[in-house]
């Protein structure tokens, strides 16, 4: 035997005895099924936590382009649920006054919800014109002023009036103006609103008015008032201050809990 192949013998025999010494080769870590699926779990549980919970605003499409022999169409309002729905009040219509249509708007909302608002729309004669007056409620209160001294404050129905006027009530692309912050009266209860105008609007005429929002029994209201041509308003606005006087709400009375035997 060389001596080449003594060396090779010796080195051999060296790192048999390494190995054994050892305990061999470590086999590679693995986690026990139990543990994997744990881990997926919470995987799982982390992910649909942080999924995002608003709903999507509306996906906007493109109508198809017109024909020489098609008339383009225009939306103007927002679409109606084509489910009527009875307010919890009374309102006294002069002669010739009627409710032009009860219903539901289904639209976007500044929080980028779609938001379902109910709503009831009269008409009627006015002195020079014609009268409107829309009542939106049952919407919850998108600017909420925050809690001073632990105590909650009072819904700022002034703004959520000013948003759902744009939203709800006249033309998008209409030139809107709106006053200062007002006292109204709606019934015998005091209202927040203010005076508007809305005039160049793309198919409805100028119009001007006021809008009085307030709070019965934890539920938001507000009416809309404006008429038809704009002067309307400089001769029929105590007509129409009459008829909001005669609302009257008749949400039920919550019935107070039996006492414990």
């Amino acid at each position: 035997m060389t001596l080449s192949n003594l060396f090779q013998n010796a080195l051999l025999l060296l790192v048999a005895l390494l190995l054994t010494a050892c305990g061999g080769a470590p086999a590679a870590p693995t986690l026990p099924p139990t543990a994997t699926a744990n881990i997926q779990a919470a995987v799982e549980s982390t992910l649909t936590a942080l999924a995002p919970t608003t709903t999507p605003g509306p996906r906007a499409t493109l109508p198809p382009e017109p024909t020489a022999t098609e008339t383009p169409i225009v939306v103007t309002l927002p679409p109606t649920l084509g489910k009527s729905i009875q307010p919890p009040l009374t309102i006294t219509l002069p002669d010739g006054w009627k409710v032009a249509q009860n219903d539901a708007l289904v639209m976007p909302d500044a929080d980028n919800t779609i938001r379902t608002v109910p709503f009831v729309a009269y008409e009627g004669p006015v002195t020079g014109g014609t009268g409107t007056i829309v009542l939106l409620w049952g919407f919850p209160n998108l600017f909420n002023p925050l809690p001073q001294n632990g105590t909650p404050s009072a819904p700022d129905l002034w703004s959520d009036g000013l948003r759902l006027l744009r939203l709800a009530i006249v033309e998008a692309n209409c030139n809107v103006g709106t006053d200062l912050k007002r006292s109204f009266r709606v019934g015998n209860l005091s209202a927040v609103g203010t005076q508007f105008a809305a005039v160049d609007c793309p198919e409805l005429p100028d119009t001007r008015g006021w809008f009085a929002g307030l709070q019965n029994d934890g539920l938001n209201f507000i009416f809309y008032v404006y008429g038809d041509p704009i002067t309307v308003m400089d001769t029929s606005s105590g007509e129409l201050q009459a008829i909001l006087d005669t609302v009257l709400f008749t949400l039920p009375e919550a019935t107070p809990e039996a006492s414990p035997p």
